[in-house]
């Protein structure tokens, strides 16, 4: 997002044609004030209401949509994902930390902003858990349930 909403909602919505053109069961909403601070209420519900238009008008189109084998689509696909995975198994093999991930989300990989684990905002609004504080997700995480 460079800072021109008007830009930003148009990206968006070509977003939300993509994933309404392949099938996409759950989008990722994307806000006109993305990476703002404190973004205000009315970009949620515009961002919301950029989905439902997008996928009103042009969600049918899936049954319709066949990219060409090998052709940019695809191709573009492949190397994105290739280029996860060798991110990813980079991240794998880093044995200078003992949590690999959380050391790459630290040092920025994933974007511009770096997140060390013991800085930020927000921490003042983090509680510790209760007794008896009981989370199932948390739970399948750490027995390393895969589903």
């Amino acid at each position: 997002m460079t800072g021109d909403v008007f830009r930003g909602y148009l990206l968006d919505g070509f977003f939300n044609l993509v994933g309404a053109m392949t099938g996409q069961g759950i989008l990722l909403v994307g806000m006109m004030t993305e990476a703002v601070v404190t973004p205000f209420l009315s970009d949620r519900d515009l961002a919301l209401q950029n989905v439902r238009y997008v996928l009103g008008a042009a969600g049918g189109l899936t049954e319709d949509f066949h990219p060409p084998r090998d052709g940019f689509i695809q191709t573009r696909a492949r190397q994105v994902l290739s280029e996860a995975v060798e991110l990813l198994e980079r991240i794998c093999a880093d044995t200078s930390a003992d949590t690999p991930l959380l050391a790459a989300i630290a040092d920025g990989t994933f974007g511009l902003m770096r997140r060390p684990a013991d800085a930020g905002k927000g921490l003042d609004g983090v509680a510790e858990r209760a007794p008896g504080y009981v989370n199932p997700a948390i739970d399948l995480l750490e027995e390393g349930a895969t589903r």
